[in-house]
């Protein structure tokens, strides 16, 4: 008898005999490459530490999922959308149960154009093929597993970066307007610093595979943390991504791949955690991070309670979004500042700005995004595809009819911040209209229902 797709959606048309699999591959630059997360393009002196793909393969009888995370500031959908439709062609998994997250390393060669920083067609040749590869092996290195997920909270990192100030405290923004009303990053010992302008989630959800042998296979974590930093601008990094991977494997199995999600980090980082810290360009932070990270996890894992079979599901559907294009007489200003055809060297900031004005123009008026739903028995995660704010993740995460919800940002596509209403409404940098901030007002309404939808639908 045929299988439905109803029954291979579900994870039905088999017995639950749970395996999983895991793998890496290397994604570093060339050095001499572009690295993106700065409003000017860097070019690529050292390789700190290996950039990688990390995917971690589950199949529960006939239905097979894919969680992989990139170590990249963001990957588009343009580039996804092909790599998805080879795994899936050549792993025998259906679309919908790949994930796909960009981990949001400042440090990594662009995958698109950011600010100043150009793509190169080679290196996104290289990467597709090392997320088909990384794919790949972590399937074929399927092995008996039993499944489970627990939630720690680790507060202590992180703080809500949009800060209310004093009124006439705040500069211009680079279009010259003084409306904002909370402005990001602001120096902690000006007088005229009042109270974060928004909250932050200190959930540190882990799921791991065990093997027969009783160690990880793979661990698969989230937090609220938009990166670390503070380490040197022209050094490849995966950040604290990669640092808190390291300290995990280590701590646990040698055969085990970890890899950390980024959650609905967009208004979040560590600057308050930082300020205890000399904070040098150097890897002292970074460091400091992954470890307090990491123990945080080690100590979930010991609670967690594992199963031998675990229900698979999965839904993915488009939510179209609108795109904030600059008027006839912003575009005209803009062109009168930097001209029709803008180079790529600025470091005045209104001339940056203009430069994205120029660029916004060509934006088409709405584009489609996706949000996507995986079940594995009573744990979903559900994606946003660009730099969510943290209010939409808690928003998701209470609506949801699932046990425990883990949140993943910048996954399966890169739409930029994705800030709330109320946010756009007190201005700040991410609402400053670039190719990395353009998104409606109403986008992030849309997601979390869209989102929404498509968790109630995988239970």
């Amino acid at each position: 008898m045929p299988i439905s797709r109803r029954a291979l959606l579900m994870g039905l048309a088999a017995p639950n005999t749970l395996r999983a699999g895991a793998a890496t591959a290397n994604i570093s630059p060339a050095l001499g490459a572009s690295l993106a997360g700065g409003m000017t393009d860097r070019k690529c002196t050292d390789v700190h530490d290996e950039l990688l793909v990390r995917c971690a393969a589950l199949e529960s009888g006939s239905t097979r999922m894919l969680l992989a995370t990139i170590d990249s500031c963001m990957v588009p959908r343009t580039i996804l959308d092909k790599v998805r439709a080879r795994i899936s062609r050549e792993n025998s998994i259906a679309p919908e149960f790949i994930l796909m997250s960009s981990t949001h390393t400042h440090s990594a060669p662009p995958a698109m154009h950011l600010f100043q920083s150009m793509p190169d067609p080679k290196y996104l040749e290289m990467l597709e093929t090392r997320l088909v590869d990384a794919a790949r092996m972590a399937f074929t290195r399927l092995r008996p597993a039993r499944l489970g997920a627990a939630v720690g909270k680790e507060p202590s990192l992180i703080c809500n970066r949009r800060f209310y100030l004093k009124e006439g405290a705040i500069p211009a923004d680079p279009f010259g307007r003084r409306t904002d009303k909370v402005q990001m990053n602001p120096n902690l010992d000006s007088p005229d610093l009042l109270q974060p302008a928004g909250p932050t989630d200190p959930d540190h959800p882990v799921i791991a595979a065990l093997g027969a042998d009783g160690e990880p296979i793979w661990i698969y974590a989230s937090y609220a943390l938009h990166y670390a930093g503070y380490n040197p601008g022209t050094h490849a990094s995966a950040d604290y991504f990669g640092s808190w991977s390291r300290r995990v494997e280590a701590a646990t199995s040698s055969d085990c791949v970890a890899l950390l999600s980024n959650g609905c980090s967009g208004n979040i980082n560590a600057m308050v955690y930082a300020r205890q810290y000399p904070t040098r360009n150097d890897y002292a932070f970074i460091d400091r991070v992954s470890s307090v990270l990491a123990i945080e996890t080690l100590r979930v894992l010991k609670t967690i309670e594992y199963r031998d079979t675990v229900p698979l599901a999965a839904k993915m559907d488009d939510v179209e979004i609108g795109i904030r294009r600059p008027s006839p007489a912003e575009l005209a200003d803009a062109v009168k500042r930097v001209g029709a055809n803008p180079g790529s060297d600025y470091k005045d900031r209104a001339d940056i700005y203009a430069r994205e004005t120029i660029y916004m123009s060509r934006y088409p008026a709405s584009r489609p995004v996706p949000v996507q739903a995986l079940q594995l028995g009573d744990v979903a995660i559900g994606t946003f595809p660009g730099e969510t704010f943290v209010e939409l993740g808690q928003a998701v995460k209470k609506a949801s009819p699932h046990k425990t919800t883990i949140t993943v940002s910048i996954a399966n596509d890169a739409c930029g911040y994705i800030p709330t209403a109320e946010a756009f409404d007190l201005g700040g940098y991410e609402t400053w209209r670039a190719k990395s901030a353009h998104v409606e007002r109403d986008a992030a309404s849309k997601l979390v229902r869209g989102l929404t939808a498509v968790l109630s639908q995988t239970r």
